[in-house]
């Protein structure tokens, strides 16, 4: 059965489709290590097409549209890590908040 990406921009339902696409694709037996690994390889990504941003405009789509898919790579990659350790990302994101909102910033 094949899957369609969420129509709304609820992070769970988008959690629960990555990690669909997670079964789906075969990656959902990945040790969490494994998974860690993409992640760090996918963030290595992201930091070379934002140092390309560095000093240029957004209206260069080109670098944009680069930026955008490894931005995009690091959060399916950590949804699916979330998922394969059972960790509910909305939760998550949201107890951290309400612990951060308690710490004085400087």
């Amino acid at each position: 059965m094949k899957n369609t990406f969420p129509a709304t921009d609820s992070l769970k339902e988008l959690q629960d489709y990555i990690w669909q696409m997670n079964i789906e694709r075969g990656f959902s037996q990945e040790a969490p290590s494994e998974k860690l690994l993409m992640v760090m390889e996918e963030v290595g990504e992201l930091a070379k097409a934002i140092r390309q941003h560095i000093g240029m405009k957004f209206s260069d789509t080109t670098k944009k549209a680069e930026l955008e898919e490894e931005l995009a790579d690091v959060q399916i990659l950590l949804l699916g890590l979330a998922s394969l350790t059972q960790v509910d990302m909305f939760e998550a994101v949201r107890a951290k908040e309400a612990k951060n909102n308690l710490r004085i910033w400087k």
